[in-house]
């Protein structure tokens, strides 16, 4: 046994330096070839007037008759349902910039409320609604960004426990349409929805979101969006805190074939400068591998939340077929470190899946095999397989 994990040890080590040459020396792409996947962009997108604030500045718009809209500066409304009412949180609950009354925010002294209309109204309070700010920014074609926000919903009000039905929701949402398009319905956005409000009674709190695009255009849309369906009394949410920056990279470095069955899976990330820059950041690079068979549509774990570059063994169960590898990159802080606020984590995307075929070890040769003599009764003995210990691709 220790003869064997010797054996093992030095096979392991002897594939990672031989993955660690053909890193070295691969060919450069051709000119004006682009590697698979998303590339970092040059420069960091620029997203104006992030937290909202009232110092900032608010714009009207009457979105309904004695109903005026005060939308912050650099964003535009789009109304996809209802008329709710819109407006600066502190100047709404305090009565101007200066008012000292508690406002629900994360960053600042403000943040974006948005509240049912006849929110406590009799006989058919907390008119549903759908509503979304966007702002459309530069981008890089084929550049990879990633958004963070924090928002907040509160279905049946603020008191505890809530009356709000298990079945009632308000869907904060944060989206990027990398095709540059300003329309919230469109299929061409690409969303992230969080439906919380209340756990057992109690308020789960402000939430914080993170989506990521290829940019496909050099336009690109950012949207922030409370989509409240229900009708329900004291429906009301608020929205705060948006970050967006060039996604953490990551490279995944794998063989194109096998013999046997393990292959060394290598890999390794980056995170752009306006992260790490961050006052008091922590953040740090999380990566996540996924694999599956050629012939499976479903993606497997494989890693998950492994920290900084690192490595892993993966051992296919079948040889002559192709397996599949992906990775993405996250930027996080932890949670047991101070670290910036507020707390935004950047998700990277999946790469383009990588294949890696297995291939059978050789077989010896038959001259230098010992013929084997099978006993005459063993001839007529029949063997089943045990479909329980049947592996599967």
């Amino acid at each position: 046994m220790k003869l064997l994990r010797i054996v093992r040890i030095l096979t392991f080590a002897m594939t990672g330096i031989f993955l660690l040459f053909q890193f070295v020396g691969a060919q450069a792409l051709p000119e004006g070839e682009q590697p698979i996947g998303g590339t970092i962009p040059p420069n960091p997108p620029v997203l104006s007037n992030t937290d909202f604030e009232c110092t900032t500045g608010y714009y009207t718009q009457t979105i309904a008759p004695g109903n005026v809209a005060h939308i912050p500066n650099d964003w535009q409304l789009a109304l996809v349902k209802g008329t709710p009412i819109i407006h600066s949180a502190r100047i709404f609950f305090a009565g101007s910039c200066d008012g000292s009354a508690h406002v629900e925010r994360i960053s600042g002294i403000d943040s974006i409320v948005v509240r049912a209309a006849d929110i406590e109204t009799p006989p058919e309070p907390g008119k549903p609604f759908d509503v979304a700010f966007y702002q459309q920014i530069s981008a890089t074609v084929g550049g990879d960004y990633s958004l963070s926000g924090w928002l907040l919903s509160l279905c049946g009000g603020s008191a505890t426990p809530s009356d709000c039905p298990e079945d009632v929701y308000i869907a904060k949402m944060l989206g990027i349409d990398p095709t540059g398009g300003i329309d919230p319905t469109a299929n061409t956005v690409i969303w992230t929805e969080n439906r919380r409000n209340f756990w057992e009674g109690e308020r789960v709190g402000w939430q914080q979101l993170s989506v990521s695009v290829q940019a496909k255009a050099e336009t690109m849309t950012v949207f922030a969006r409370i989509n409240s369906p229900h009708r329900w009394h004291g429906n009301h949410a608020f929205i705060d805190a948006l970050s967006l920056v060039r996604a953490p990279s990551s490279e995944l470095l794998v063989p194109e074939t096998v013999t046997g069955t393990a292959a060394l899976l290598l890999w390794q990330g980056s995170m752009q400068p306006e992260i790490t820059s961050q006052p008091g950041s922590t953040h740090e690079l999380r990566f996540d591998v996924q694999m599956r068979h050629e012939a499976t549509p479903t993606w497997q774990d494989l890693v998950t939340d492994r920290n900084d570059t690192d490595s892993t063994v993966f051992t296919a169960n079948c040889i002559e077929t192709n397996y599949l590898f992906r990775i993405r990159a996250r930027a996080e802080q932890r949670d047991d470190v101070e670290g910036a606020w507020p707390n935004h984590r950047y998700h990277g995307l999946w790469s383009d899946p990588v294949p890696v075929y297995f291939v059978a070890p050789p077989v010896a040769d038959s001259e230098t095999m010992t013929p084997v003599t099978t006993p005459e009764e063993e001839l007529f003995q029949l063997f089943l397989p045990i479909l329980a210990n049947q592996k599967q691709c």
